[in-house]
């Protein structure tokens, strides 16, 4: 056998392994990170807003507030986020709250759905792509709570 003919793979196969398979890994791994930050900020945000949004007797001021307090305690722009009250249309936290979702009548249950983006990937240059990842959550008022 000619030593001559059987050389030169290897360089390819180092760069191949490191290009199709390290780097793909690496960049999914810096992914997971922030993708399980936001998925526990929206599931924490959301029961804390329904939570407070029953002993606020409805007001929804003070849980925009609340939310976007949670937001930036997860180091999350506020401007990400979202929150939709009782079943109507997901609005940016940034802006000014609704009518509210009524009276606190005993029983009655109140929704909050808090939405917040997600980057697709993240990458050592910074994030590509934005998906949005939602939690609801519903509270009831107890039924021996005093309203007034």
């Amino acid at each position: 056998m000619n030593p001559e003919a059987e050389r030169g793979s290897a360089p390819i196969e180092v760069v191949l392994g490191i290009g199709l398979i390290l780097i793909p890994i690496a960049l999914l791994s810096l992914s997971f990170g922030a993708y399980l930050q936001r998925m526990v900020f929206v599931r924490i945000a959301a029961v804390e807003a329904g939570r407070e949004l029953v002993l606020s007797d409805g007001s929804e001021e003070g849980v925009v507030a609340l939310i976007a307090e949670i937001a930036r305690n997860h180091g999350l722009q506020v401007s990400d986020v979202g929150v939709g009250f009782c079943g109507r249309a997901i609005r940016p936290v940034t802006e000014r709250p609704g009518s509210g979702c009524g009276s606190p009548v005993k029983g009655r249950e109140f929704t909050v759905t808090v939405t917040v983006g997600i980057p697709a990937l993240v990458t050592p240059y910074g994030e590509v792509g934005n998906l949005t990842t939602r939690a609801s959550h519903t509270e009831t008022v107890g039924l021996y709570r005093s309203t007034r």
